[in-house]
């Protein structure tokens, strides 16, 4: 990560934390801000870590500011930055759903970056969606993604995919874990016991997505490897199938996307 830089985030909560978490070094200064001041106490006596007072000194002392408040009070934050005189330097937006068009109009300030994490982010495995305004210069936008890189892969995205990636991305690990959560439960629905089933679907999920990389083959393939004419598996696969699971987690994927579209 590059050293030396002044970091802001407005709103640290579940987003802003997870961020300031990972991209946390004492090379770096960060400046912060919640609308909840009990909730970032915790980093009142840590080193390179200052909590502002008001959203204009988050601006003022930083390069880089992360915007990463709850939807609602999104407008709010914009508007307060588009009171500040001071230089332009460079927004960096989780909410989804706004546009750069929208935050540049909002705001006031042409160097504006949209970003879209995943709590998965917090360990350096999620892939990050980022999108730059015309105003950003190539080698900002370099910076901008070394900054980044402890959070897992960075996607330059276009604008227009966000939505979609916004439900596969951020909304995906409560899918997964929903996911995850039925087959535990019918382990243990089948004898055994809680702790058993987590460890064993867990590692059975975990295994089958690092064989489908390595052997790089299609999720059908592996269906059939493990599926016998007339046999258990191919049995449990007909439930599904008769049950409309497939259909149902398109459905939810598909609703979630509506949902985001009207943020």
């Amino acid at each position: 990560m590059c050293d030396n830089m002044n970091i802001g985030i407005i709103g640290v909560g579940n987003i802003g934390g997870m961020i300031l978490d990972t991209l946390y070094n004492e090379k770096n200064n960060f400046n912060i801000i919640n609308r909840t001041r009990s909730k970032i106490k915790k980093y009142e006596n840590i080193k390179n870590i200052t909590i502002c007072k008001s959203i204009k000194d988050v601006y003022k002392n930083s390069k880089f500011i992360f915007i990463a408040v709850k939807p609602q009070h999104i407008d709010e934050v914009f508007e307060e930055i588009s009171k500040i005189e001071e230089k332009e330097n460079y927004i960096i937006s989780t909410a989804a759903g706004k546009e750069l068009k929208e935050i540049t109009e909002k705001t006031g300030k042409s160097n504006v970056v949209r970003i879209m994490p995943t709590i998965v982010s917090k360990i350096g495995k999620g892939v990050t969606a980022i999108t730059f305004s015309q105003a950003i210069e190539k080698d900002i936008k370099k910076e901008i993604i070394e900054l980044m890189k402890p959070l897992g892969k960075m996607l330059e995205l276009e604008e227009e995919k966000f939505d979609a990636f916004t439900i596969l991305n951020s909304s995906g690990p409560a899918f997964v874990a929903f996911i995850l959560e039925s087959f535990i439960e019918g382990a243990i629905n089948i004898g055994l016991h809680a702790e058993t089933a987590k460890d064993i679907v867990l590692k059975t999920f975990e295994g089958s997505i690092k064989f489908i990389e390595k052997e790089n083959i299609e999720l059908s393939e592996l269906k059939y490897k493990v599926s016998s004419p007339g046999g258990v598996t191919i049995k449990g696969l007909y439930e599904l199938e008769q049950k409309g699971v497939k259909g149902a987690i398109m459905k939810s994927v598909y609703e979630s996307y509506l949902k985001n579209k009207k943020l």
